[in-house]
């Protein structure tokens, strides 16, 4: 089950008063995800409660303790019961615990940018305060740099993420949790549901076997979601090709004039027959979609999902 983690970056509200009302606004909504199971009631942070400071002198944990006192008591009794996991990498897979530590979060400082890269990681949901319009929003991006194996370095990677900070944003986030629940929640639902959900997309007959072997299934519907966008957006508009929201790459020269490298990338289409499919685009760390598109048809094929293509 996902888990919440502190966006430590949106909590200075500069006056302890202010702290307090974020705190109870936000509550109620970190409960109704709780109770409709989108979450499990876990809070991940770099420090413990009474260690992170929300004003000068008025700690997270000062501000619980403040509702408890002005007789707030459900929310109280919630925030006291919640399982708190810290420091921030407690208990974290070891595959994902080493990506982390190849990444590095972009534009805000280290000890703020690190939990927001690990809930982009996890597929965690990220809860703060509405201290600013960057904050106030259910769903944020999260931009940083990876280390990939062969020590090159992606610059402005993207994930989007869910961002709980008050709690009108509890009903989007759960809509997009029953749109996840719609599409699927295994491999096998993902691919019995493919023509409802991806309409414009065209499937190979190769990707139903590489979704049994995907570890994070959100991340690779996300990028399906996108690209199904992509090609809906072609077959109305027209161009030469898609006009892409994420990057979408052909292969280098050498590896499309290299036979080892082009052959391993050669996938059975939807009829059946082998068909080149050099253009893709990234998910996850080192890991591809693969795709072909027909510009006379405007149709946009995936051929395969799955692990970094030999080079």
């Amino acid at each position: 089950m996902r888990e919440m983690v502190l966006n430590h970056a949106s909590l200075a509200a500069g006056n302890p008063y202010a702290v307090v009302g974020f705190l109870k606004d936000v509550v109620p909504g970190m409960a109704q995800l709780v109770e409709k199971e989108v979450t499990a009631k876990v809070l991940r942070t770099v420090r413990y409660l009474a260690e992170i400071p929300c004003a000068p002198g008025f700690s997270l944990y000062d501000a619980m303790e403040q509702l408890r006192r002005n007789g707030v008591r459900e929310e109280y009794l919630f925030l006291a019961t919640m399982m708190t996991k810290a420091p921030l990498l407690s208990d974290v897979e070891a595959d994902v615990k080493h990506r982390f530590l190849t990444c590095e979060a972009r534009d805000l400082l280290p000890e703020d940018g690190k939990p927001l890269l690990l809930c982009a990681l996890i597929g965690g949901i990220a809860i703060g305060f509405p201290t600013s319009m960057e904050w106030d929003r259910d769903r944020i991006a999260v931009v940083f740099d990876e280390l990939q194996g062969d020590g090159t370095i992606f610059s402005e990677e993207t994930e989007e993420i869910d961002h709980l900070a008050r709690a009108s944003h509890a009903a989007p986030i759960y809509d997009r949790h029953l749109e996840r629940l719609r599409v699927g929640s295994s491999p096998r639902e993902l691919w019995n549901n493919r023509q409802a959900v991806f309409p414009v997309l065209v499937f190979g007959s190769d990707v139903e076997a590489h979704l049994r072997k995907v570890s994070r299934l959100d991340i690779v519907v996300e990028r399906l979601v996108e690209l199904n966008n992509d090609a809906e957006r072609w077959r109305r508009d027209g161009g030469a090709m898609p006009q892409w929201t994420r990057k979408v790459v052909n292969e280098s020269e050498s590896v499309r004039t290299d036979p080892r490298f082009r052959e391993a990338r050669r996938f059975r289409s939807c009829s059946g027959k082998t068909e080149l499919f050099l253009w893709h685009v990234r998910f996850g760390q080192g890991w591809r979609i693969h795709l072909r598109f027909d510009a006379k048809r405007r149709e946009v094929e995936v051929g395969y999902i799955g692990p970094h293509l030999p080079l």
